[in-house]
Order: C-alpha cells, then sequence, then structure tokens
C-alpha cells in the first residue's frame, strides 16, 4: 500500500471541524473524487457504521463498501474502504493557536484497472497526493466559511 500524509492549519475551532469532516452528507463535499455516499448504517457515524461509496478517477468508476474504523471526538476519525479502490483514511484533529491542525493520513492500493489504463505509475502516485492536498484545502475553505 502507498501512504501519503498531509497537515493543514484551519481557522476554525476543533468541534467545528470534526463535526464536518465526519458527517457523511460533507464527504462527497470534499473529496473530489468520491461521487456517491449512501446506505450508512448509523446517523451518529460511530466506530462500526458501514456505507457504500464510488469513486471516480480518469473517467473510471470504482465501488465499495466502507467502515468507520475510528470515531474519537473532536480527536480521530477513521475510514476503511473496501472494493474497487482500497483506501484508509485517518484524520486527526488537534487545537492549534489559530484554530484546528487536520492531519490526513491515508494508505491506498492502486486499483488492477486503473494500473492497466496508465503504465506510468509515478503519475498516478502525483495525482493521489494532488487529490489528498485538494481534500485538506477544501475542508479549510468549507470549515472557514461556514
Amino acid at each position: 500500500m502507498a501512504t501519503i500524509s498531509r497537515k493543514i492549519i484551519i481557522n476554525a475551532p476543533v468541534e467545528k471541524v470534526f463535526s464536518f469532516v465526519t458527517a457523511p452528507d460533507n464527504w462527497t463535499k470534499y473529496v473530489t473524487s468520491l461521487t456517491d455516499i449512501r446506505d450508512v448504517s448509523s446517523a451518529k457515524v460511530e466506530k462500526g457504521a458501514t456505507f457504500k461509496w464510488e469513486y471516480k478517477m480518469f473517467g473510471m468508476k470504482f465501488k465499495g463498501k466502507g467502515f468507520v474504523t475510528e470515531n474519537v471526538k473532536n480527536k480521530k476519525f477513521g475510514l476503511k474502504m473496501e472494493g474497487g479502490f482500497p483506501i484508509v483514511e485517518t484524520y486527526s484533529f488537534t487545537p492549534s493557536e489559530k484554530g484546528t491542525e487536520l492531519s490526513f493520513d491515508i494508505e491506498y492500493e492502486m486499483p488492477v484497472k486503473l494500473m492497466e489504463s496508465f503504465a506510468n505509475k509515478v503519475v498516478l502516485e502525483k495525482v493521489n497526493k494532488k487529490e489528498a492536498a485538494a481534500v485538506l484545502s477544501q475542508v479549510k475553505t468549507l470549515c472557514e466559511e461556514l
């Protein structure tokens, strides 16, 4: 599995950032390639909750089932997605002078379908790194504007 780690300071309180990031209705707002979340098993999105997801990359759709692996209020939130594009995401929330330091760690396996279409693994890794940075940037923008 490949790993990407990023951090960003968000000018908003931890409670607000945590609430935004953990709400399934917001996931497609800040993960730009995530096109659908449905069938969430629990309104509280606590550890063990499940959902179905759809992700689109380079015009290809990937689907699967997801699980909430961790939900520690205002501290940590984790997801594991199985299926067409296996991903493990962990968000960590730390109070800072300016609001919240949000850390994002993602582990992923490149889908075979994608590797068959794009022979250059380095290009795909760069795209995934840009996507990770975009996730944090989008959370920052949306939390600071709300």
